[in-house]
């Protein structure tokens, strides 16, 4: 593995910056920034994988996710209770009546008079039901399969923003030395025009040209911790108050695939987002083939054992234990035609979304991987550009002592080593952002 940059480690002027604006916004941070150890970049990213609550919200899905799988084997079980039946009126008249008067005590009435009362066990178990619990067992456990992709999906996001975080203090941090130091070398000049003005060897003209820069450098120097607060600020929401970023990280150019076919490759079978959006388009085609079973014959076990009250005149009571067979054949309930079209363009819409998902990721990792190779080339353009300017940096200040070159050259040339220093800083940051990003598209960042 390659070490990353080597830009400079945190000057005081970041650590001021923290200290005037950690009391009112981030108080935290002006104690991690000066006082923690430093913590190496596995560490904050294992931290931030721990505690992360949108992880932990996206753990709380899938449980819900793996409960319709237990509900799936469920279906398969008989159905139990206890069902109580009281009447509240009922009448019930024969025409023609035999028994012409049924309160004569001599005479016997056996015939129903009214609704009983019932009470007693029920089990049902459904025997055959057109494979709908099959079925929608099938896309209940392929619904789990793609939420446990999505899992990975979100703990390799989680993994990128943390390195990205703590790559973008090391830079900021670079970047802030390198402007202090782009004013130390500007004051320098301002200096040496304003001791040969006084010599009347400057005009005035260029004295305010040196402080005008002097004043440049100091606005890019606050710009530049602004924007150290903000990276801080974010480590501390990702890899929480301790984050202190000091120690250069090793990029993990190992995981890398070696060409742009093993990325593809790997990609289409290892993206966690992609194998989740196979696993959804699976899980709507089983759904879509449940919707078949409102045609088919429901076939079921129904056992029942419970009392009846009496029903007529004639006061006996009645013990049923009855086992039978239930068949029930569809001739047409309303929607039915509407449901198994809707389910069936729902598993289409899918497989189209998982397939227009495989070719953008593809599309986007060949650009990304492209890309990074070329930021590495521009890394070492750009190292190549700093030695150049730094010595012509130095050529100029013997010119300028020499008279044969003006104080805006040197400028000019001093301001161009700042910004060719911090361009540098900034591949660097893009190159190794680059590599946490390709490794977390294959699925091989780990906490």
């Amino acid at each position: 593995m390659d070490t990353a940059w080597s830009g400079p480690r945190l000057g005081a002027g970041s650590v001021g910056a923290l200290a005037r604006i950690g009391w009112t916004v981030l108080g935290i941070l002006a104690v991690s920034g000066t006082g923690a150890r430093a913590e190496s970049i596995d560490e904050a990213m294992g931290w931030a994988l721990r505690s992360s609550f949108d992880r932990k919200a996206d753990d709380e899905r899938q449980a819900a996710v793996e409960a319709q799988v237990i509900s799936g084997w469920e279906a398969f079980l008989p159905t139990m209770g206890y069902a109580v039946n009281r009447r509240l009126d009922s009448k019930i008249k024969y025409s023609p009546d035999f028994v012409s008067d049924p309160t004569v005590p001599g005479g016997t009435d056996a015939l129903q008079r009214w609704q009983p009362n019932t009470s007693g066990f029920q089990l049902s178990l459904p025997l055959f039901d057109g494979f709908k619990r099959y079925n929608d067992l099938q896309a209940a456990r392929s619904a789990s399969a793609a939420g446990r992709g999505l899992q990975d999906a979100k703990a390799q996001q989680i993994l990128l923003d943390t390195a990205s975080a703590y790559l973008a203090v090391l830079r900021d941090r670079a970047i802030v030395q390198l402007r202090e130091a782009a004013i130390a070398d500007v004051s320098k000049v301002a200096r040496s025009v304003a001791l040969r003005r006084e010599v009347h060897d400057a005009t005035n003209a260029e004295a305010a040209l040196a402080e005008s820069r002097v004043i440049a450098a100091t606005i890019s120097l606050e710009q530049a911790k602004s924007n150290l607060v903000a990276s801080e600020t974010e480590l501390v929401r990702l890899a929480g108050p301790a984050a202190n970023p000091t120690a250069l990280p090793l990029v993990p150019n190992a995981l890398l695939p070696s060409s742009l076919g093993e990325l593809r490759g790997i990609l289409v079978r290892a993206n966690p987002t992609l194998v989740a959006a196979r696993l959804d388009a699976e899980s709507a085609a089983f759904t879509a083939k449940a919707s078949y079973a409102q045609f088919l014959p429901q076939l079921s076990l129904e056992v029942t054992h419970g009392r009846r009250g009496p029903v007529s005149l004639t006061p006996y009571r009645v013990q049923d234990t009855s086992t039978m067979l239930q068949a029930l054949i569809p001739i047409y309930q309303p929607g039915e035609f509407g449901n198994v079209a809707r389910e069936h363009a729902i598993a289409r819409q899918k497989s189209y979304v998982a397939q227009d998902l495989e070719n953008t990721l593809i599309a986007q990792a060949t650009a990304a991987f492209k890309q990074r190779r070329s930021t590495i080339e521009q890394v070492g353009q750009a190292e190549q550009r700093v030695r150049k300017i730094t010595r012509a940096v130095q050529g100029r200040q013997m010119e300028l002592r020499l008279g044969s070159m003006t104080v805006v050259d040197i400028l000019n040339t001093v301001a161009e080593l700042a910004e060719a220093r911090v361009a540098k800083i900034n591949l660097e940051f893009a190159r190794d952002r680059a590599t946490y990003a390709l490794a977390a598209v294959v699925n091989r960042l780990r906490g």
